[in-house]
């Protein structure tokens, strides 16, 4: 079973792997709000880089910005808009 700081460097690289084309660099954030465990799963979003160090809304991107990390698995993927409501990783929603 994986550990939250685990299931974050997971994600990280997840993620570092998969934007490796993109035209915007991409990170996780780093304030805990933005990191949960529900279930058998870890979530964290990730934003633009430029977006995360100004808060500027002007590199704020939009769609679905989550990861999850299974907690046995480490199996990383990214959330569609569904699941991300439907789950509501952040307790957003309330």
């Amino acid at each position: 079973m994986y550990t939250m700081e685990q299931a974050e460097r997971l994600a990280a690289e997840f993620l570092r792997q998969k934007s490796a084309g993109w035209d915007n660099e991409v990170a996780l954030f780093e304030e805990d709000e933005w990191k949960a465990r529900k279930g058998e799963s870890f979530f964290f979003n990730f934003q633009s880089v430029k977006y995360i160090a100004t808060r500027d809304d002007k590199y704020f991107l939009y769609g679905p910005t989550f990861i999850s990390v299974h907690s046995e698995t480490g199996e990383c993927r990214f959330l569609g808009i569904q699941e991300c409501l439907s789950v509501d990783p952040f307790n957003r929603r309330q």
